[in-house]
């Protein structure tokens, strides 16, 4: 049941077989009454159109005992007026829709509004006498809604076919921006413009990424300089992180810059280095000292300690016409010059304690070790590598000590089960490896 037949229902609801013809005369004026004013309540023309129609009726059922006539023609004007005023509202509500349209669904939209005039007029026509003469003339200006709705259709059809091509054209044009970018991305200048641009927002990690990329592709020494800054910067800026993986990439980066005798950056590296060997908590530990890993043997009154964690392969502890002692030997002098200049900066190199080397006689065969030495990086002797066992790791060669063997020109060496081989073996064997040795100040 519809919404308007139970408000019919509401308003005549009674019985009406008691009544007499007066009584129910009365009846149908009241539901009229009632009728007109739900109508002036509607904000639709077109239910406007309906009530007042439906008091009219019920009007006309009351005439043969009521005086109505007066009402009747009032009502009748009304109802025209309204549906006239409604319609031409209704028309102008579209037009203005279709003006202002800039997609396709607004032109459907106001399609819509001038279908729902013309299948309204349709069913309701309105008599030129109806209505004043004016509002008739501004009605004839509302008559080609049927024209109006299939011009509103083509005109959604050309919009969507407009936007169509235009979305065609700017999905070019942004996929001829991103060809353009991806090509200038790879131009020097672009990494020069990024660079400076991440520079100034405070993005130095990524800067100086953009910097090492200009100096590679141009050699140019400003870029160059840029790209120390700038990594100097990212690396300062976290220091103080308490990331694994952060702290390994600011260490690379002070050490690389330390290379260079940036700024304090051997300062920075070499902080970072006694702190991490203050940080460990059993001997055994790795840790990183001048980029390369070593294991804690021992720490005590401040210094530590340190045997290079992986050997360095193929090294003859003495040439053919050398004596086989530590004092003289090859391993020794390559240790302290050629070893330290490649791997350690001036402060690291500051922080290595000069030691008393004890020139250590074979301890089975009694073979002179020849003179003690002072040095910064040295090989164990037979009993230290004998005192450290349970620290030091296997290895996949043989590696030197600096005690003498069994007889003159060899020399004592840890087999790979880290067993100490004092009978030694002939020094001029370049397939064994040494793992070098030093003592490093850890003092704050």
């Amino acid at each position: 049941m519809r919404n308007d037949e139970k408000i019919d229902i509401q308003l005549t609801d009674g019985s009406e077989e008691d009544l007499t013809a007066e009584e129910l005369a009365q009846q149908h004026y009241n539901t009229a009454l009632r009728y007109i004013n739900i109508a002036e309540h509607m904000k639709q023309f077109e239910d406007q159109d309906k009530y007042y129609h439906r008091a009219i009726k019920y009007l006309r059922l009351a005439r043969p005992y009521m005086e109505v006539r007066p009402l009747l023609r009032d009502l009748r004007k009304k109802k025209y007026t309204a549906r006239a005023e409604g319609k031409i509202a209704l028309y102008e509500e579209a037009c203005q829709i279709r003006d202002k349209a800039a997609t396709p669904n607004d032109y459907y939209s106001a399609q819509t509004v001038f279908d729902r005039i013309h299948r309204h007029e349709l069913k309701h026509k309105i008599p030129k006498r109806k209505v004043s003469e004016e509002l008739y003339e501004r009605l004839s200006h509302c008559a080609d809604s049927e024209q109006q709705a299939i011009e509103c259709g083509q005109m959604a059809a050309q919009k969507a076919a407009e936007m169509k091509r235009h979305s065609l054209f700017m999905s070019l044009a942004v996929i001829a921006v991103i060809i353009a970018l991806l090509a200038f991305s790879r131009t020097t200048a672009f990494y020069q413009c990024a660079g400076a641009a991440l520079s100034f927002i405070g993005d130095h990690e990524t800067a100086w990424h953009c910097y090492q990329r200009v100096y590679e592709r141009t050699g140019d020494s400003d870029a160059y300089e840029d790209y120390q800054e700038q990594r100097y910067q990212a690396a300062v800026a976290a220091e103080d992180s308490t990331d694994e993986d952060t702290m390994e990439a600011v260490y690379t980066s002070f050490y690389t810059l330390a290379r260079d005798n940036y700024k304090d950056s051997a300062e920075h590296l070499i902080d970072i280095e006694k702190e991490s060997i203050r940080q460990t908590e059993e001997l055994g530990d790795i840790v990183t000292f001048a980029n390369l890993n070593w294991r804690v043997l021992e720490k005590q009154d401040g210094q530590a300690l340190l045997i290079k964690d992986e050997s360095i392969s193929d090294i003859a502890f003495q040439t053919e016409d050398e004596t086989a002692d530590w004092e003289n030997s090859f391993a020794r002098k390559w240790l302290n010059s050629n070893f330290l200049d490649e791997n350690f900066c001036d402060t690291e190199i500051a922080a290595l304690k000069d030691t008393n080397v004890t020139a250590e006689d074979n301890p089975v065969y009694g073979t002179d070790g020849g003179n003690d030495t002072i040095d910064k990086v040295y090989l164990l002797s037979s009993s230290e590598a004998s005192r450290y066992h349970d620290i030091l790791h296997g290895t996949k060669t043989c590696w030197w000590l600096r005690t003498p063997g069994a007889s003159k020109g060899s020399m004592s060496f840890v087999y790979p089960d880290k067993t100490v081989m004092n009978y030694g073996y002939d020094c001029t064997d370049d397939t064994f490896s040494i793992k070098p040795v030093i003592w490093v100040d850890i003092s704050e």
